[in-house]
């Protein structure tokens, strides 16, 4: 009786012990799997240059789209700078696994301009309307592919960090407000997969 009050004793002793130390032993691992196209270019009429950059960002969460617009004016010397960013969880971008294209549909931006307020005696925001905007990119030239990895440790922390990605260079047409666009200055597509380990002993 004594020797089976000492092994009961004994496991619940051995479990407390096991359940103390995974209390104390934390992991999280989150995965990403993403594509993004970015591309930027730049049009004249007139006196009036645009320069434009637009880029898109999908993830497992949703789409991102920024665009910003810097305007110069050569006969007045002046500048204006635009830009507005949308987010949504349609399904309002597609990439093919090649990167042999990607497309974005039509998307309505809040666009907001910067502007300096002589009251107030500094540069602040106002709002400048909506853009309706839309991109498609063709693939141009090779793919490439990348990788990285990442390890740190603080004490019992340790953090770990992996991606893989495929690259391509492109080139785009886009509509904003209807006024379409061609560019092969810079434009690429960009698909990856990554992966994060945080776990504390």
């Amino acid at each position: 009786m004594k020797k089976l009050c000492a092994m009961i004793f004994a496991s619940i002793m051995l479990l407390s012990i096991t359940m103390s130390v995974e209390a104390l032993e934390s992991k999280e691992i989150s995965r990403q799997d993403g594509v993004y196209a970015v591309a930027d270019w730049s049009d004249t009429n007139g006196n009036v240059t645009t320069y434009t950059y637009l880029s898109v960002d999908k993830t497992n969460e949703g789409t991102y789209v920024s665009i910003s617009m810097s305007t110069y004016d050569s006969v007045t010397d002046s500048y204006s700078d635009k830009y507005g960013s949308v987010y949504t969880r349609d399904d309002i971008f597609i990439m093919d696994k090649k990167l042999d294209s990607a497309s974005l549909s039509p998307v309505e931006i809040a666009i907001s301009e910067w502007y300096y307020d002589e009251t107030e005696d500094y540069y602040t925001s106002k709002d400048a309307g909506t853009l309706t905007v839309s991109a498609d990119w063709t693939g141009i030239g090779d793919l490439s592919r990348g990788s990285f990895k990442h390890t740190s440790r603080d004490g019992d922390y340790i953090f770990r960090s992996a991606e893989n990605s495929l690259s391509r260079d492109a080139s785009i047409t886009a509509s904003i407000d209807g006024n379409f666009f061609e560019s092969q200055y810079y434009a690429s597509m960009v698909s990856f997969k990554s992966a994060r380990m945080s776990m504390n002993k």
